[in-house]
């Protein structure tokens, strides 16, 4: 059985948003690595919000970018409602883990997903 979330929370203090797994790892996301990788149609079709154009989809206004909230979906994801406006990426726990920023998983990553 795949690990899930025991505990998830938004640090406002370090920009990272953090999630106990049930197999004792702990995943801390960026803020603006996690807003990068947002799975919605939208943003997978446009790319990165770092690489829009000032004004376009999907960021919206000049805030420091933060969540402003999230909440579960059912037993399987976090919708994260962002500071840019941008609240349709559905996170489902298996892509977050997928997603984790720390060296061990980046290596399995690499190790399953090597570059050419």
């Amino acid at each position: 059985m795949p690990p899930t979330p025991t505990k998830i929370k938004l640090a406002a203090g370090d920009n990272t948003l953090s999630i106990h797994w049930s197999d004792g790892h702990v995943s801390a996301y960026p803020y603006r690595y996690l807003r990068g990788k947002c799975p919605c149609a939208t943003c997978d079709e446009t790319g990165p919000p770092a690489e829009q154009a000032v004004g376009g989809l999907p960021i919206l206004g000049q805030k420091p970018l933060r969540p402003e909230r999230a909440e579960l979906v059912g037993r399987y994801a976090l919708q994260i409602f962002w500071s840019d406006g941008h609240s349709t990426g559905i996170y489902a726990f298996d892509h977050l883990r997928n997603l984790c920023p720390c060296p061990e998983c980046t290596a399995l990553r690499e190790v399953r997903e090597p570059r050419d």
